[in-house]
Formats: C-alpha cells, sequence, structure tokens
C-alpha cells in the first residue's frame, strides 16, 4: 500500500471516531441509563436580598451573621461595614456605641475590630436567627448563650475563624472574614435559616418632611448624616468627621436612617444596660432626604420590626444599606436643612 493511500485512510478512521464521540455526547442525557452534567454554577441567577431589597447573586444555604464591631475611638477606622446589609448601633457602658453588622447577602474579607457581645446584641440577632460573632461578653449574655439561646462563633472557642492585626493594639484588632465565619459556621454545623425577613422597601420619597441634616447625640459620641441629593445616600459622621473604611477609605454611606426610640436601664455596677426591643416605641425614618415620623413595633424576639408611621402605615425603605440608631427614649434626635 503507498504512504498516500495509508494517510488517507488514518485521516477517514479518526473522522469517523471524532464523529462518534460527538454524537455520544449530545445522546448521552437523552439514552438510557446515562444523564447530562449537572452544571455546577449559577451564572446569571440572582434573587432580592430581603435585608436591602437588592438584587444578589443565588446562593444556597446562606447563614446570617451578626457580627459585634467596637466603636471607641481606638478602634477607628472599622473595616467592613459598607458591607453589611443592616447596622445597628447601640451604646454599651459608658454610653460608648457599639455596633452589630448583619451579613447575609453582603460579605467582607475583612470585617472588625470585632468585640465582646451584649444581651440587646442577642435580642438583634435573634429577629435574623443569626450566628453571633464576638470576643467573649458581658455575664449576662454568655449565660444566654451557655442556655442555647442564640447560636455562637466566641472567639475564646472558635479561633481559626478570626485573626489579629499586629499593627493595632489589643483588644482592638481582632478581625474576620465572612468566609472564616462560613467554615467555622459549617464545622459547628450551623445551617442557613429556610427564610430570613427583612423589612419592607421601594421608599416613597415624596412622603415626609425635607430634612437632610441629622444629628445623634450619643453620651461620648454625636453621629450625624447628611444627605447628597445626587446620590441618595446619607454620608456618616462621628464627632463632626467622616466617618470612613479602612479598607476602601471611602466615607460610609446609607440609603436609610431609623432611628429608635427605647426603654433603658442600668442593670449592674460596671454599668451594663438592659433594652427593651420588644413592644412597640417611637422611631424616626430617614428616607431619601425626608424625615417620617412613626413608630417600631415587635411581637416577639423571633420576628423583625415593623415599622409603621403615623397613620399605621406600612414605611418603605429605599433598597440598600440601611443603619439602625437605637437610642434612650429622652434622647434628643434633630433634623434641619443643610
Amino acid at each position: 500500500m503507498r504512504r498516500k493511500d495509508s494517510l488517507i485512510i488514518v485521516a477517514i478512521t479518526i473522522g469517523v471516531l471524532v464523529t462518534i464521540l460527538l454524537l455520544y455526547i449530545a445522546l448521552a442525557g437523552s439514552l438510557p441509563g446515562m444523564r447530562k452534567p449537572i452544571p455546577t454554577t449559577t451564572i446569571g441567577r440572582t434573587e432580592t436580598c430581603p435585608l436591602t431589597g437588592e438584587k444578589v447573586s443565588t446562593r444556597a444555604n446562606r447563614v446570617p451573621f451578626a457580627v459585634c464591631i467596637d466603636n471607641i475611638a481606638q478602634a477607628r477606622p472599622q473595616s467592613g461595614l459598607d458591607k453589611a446589609d443592616i447596622i445597628y448601633e447601640v451604646s454599651t457602658e459608658a454610653g460608648i456605641p457599639r455596633f452589630l453588622a448583619i451579613y447575609y447577602c453582603g460579605g467582607a474579607d475583612r470585617i472588625g475590630p470585632v468585640r465582646s457581645a451584649r444581651t440587646y446584641f442577642i435580642s438583634l440577632a435573634k429577629q435574623f436567627n443569626a450566628v453571633l460573632v464576638h470576643a467573649g461578653g458581658s455575664p449576662q449574655s454568655l449565660r444566654q448563650i451557655s442556655e442555647g439561646e442564640i447560636r455562637s462563633l466566641n472567639e475564646f472557642k472558635f479561633r481559626e475563624a478570626y485573626f489579629r492585626d499586629r499593627s493595632r493594639r489589643a483588644p482592638h484588632n481582632l478581625f474576620t472574614t465572612t468566609a472564616r465565619l462560613s467554615a467555622a459556621a459549617a464545622d459547628a454545623g450551623f445551617s442557613g435559616p429556610v427564610r430570613v425577613k427583612g423589612p419592607s422597601f421601594d421608599g416613597d420619597r415624596a412622603a415626609g418632611i425635607e430634612a437632610r441634616a441629622i444629628t445623634i447625640p450619643f453620651p461620648t459620641t454625636t453621629v450625624s448624616y447628611n444627605y447628597d441629593p445626587v446620590s441618595g445616600d446619607y454620608l456618616r459622621s462621628m464627632n463632626g468627621v467622616a466617618h470612613t473604611d479602612a479598607v476602601t477609605r471611602e466615607q460610609l454611606r446609607a440609603k436609610n436612617v431609623v432611628v429608635q426610640f427605647t426603654k433603658q436601664r442600668v442593670i449592674d455596677t460596671a454599668g451594663r444596660l438592659d433594652i427593651d426591643l420588644v413592644g412597640d416605641g417611637r422611631a424616626i425614618f430617614f428616607i431619601g432626604g425626608r424625615r417620617i415620623e412613626g413608630r417600631w413595633i415587635r411581637p416577639s424576639e423571633s420576628e423583625p420590626f415593623l415599622y409603621k408611621d403615623s397613620d399605621g402605615n406600612t414605611i418603605k425603605l429605599n433598597r440598600g444599606q440601611t443603619w439602625v440608631e437605637i437610642v434612650a427614649e429622652n434622647m434628643r434626635v434633630t433634623a434641619n436643612l443643610p
């Protein structure tokens, strides 16, 4: 057989084999006993985040995290607050505010500094069935955790979920990431809730009275927000200085600011507080540069806050991050034109 004829036969054989292979791949899903490969990605699939009202990539079995974050002067600037879905700001001892940042749809590669828990952080976290992220806590909060009232990733027990920033002084140098928290939660057997409830969205910009500058005078820190009509965001400052993120170095901003007035009382010689977060109370809602008077309602700790205006209508927030300021009943919050 001549060399040319041999090459032709080889080429025909290869072509036949390739054709058979392509037909096998195309028909594999319909032949008995054969299955098509299951896609491993969900590119293009989205859902609405119940805590922000924004579209996010679909992720299964998500665990919400409620992270206790330091806000004493030595802890600033913090990291990762800009990536949280909802942030609660509450007084601790001596009137020093502290944050509880909720991460359900959002995530960050650096969150903190993480600090100790309080009983009212547990109450706030329960409405989302969240895992509490903290480094120790008050005796009262640790008792509740030990009794199984909430799932917890205490740094003293789950050290692999945290890291120390050696450029900062302890105890204001403990950080975590949502990836570390997810891994620790999986190891602990914590699975995500079937459904997480949040506030209502699609705010009515025409409602309320125009008010673009907000002042919230915590005993040690004066918090202020100034509304930017271009972006529709409230820019946050503390003691007259822009509150920035340590990673991005950009000023923190919110789409909504909610001020909730609560009954607060000192419960021990260390000055720790008990705060009523179940029941109802006065609230002020700042949405789209306008101020709306109303109330917060919460039937039980397992349920989220309901927000109503003075006529009993449901308050609808703008889509995006919300900051909730938990303040004492007698605090004088001001809101004026800039």
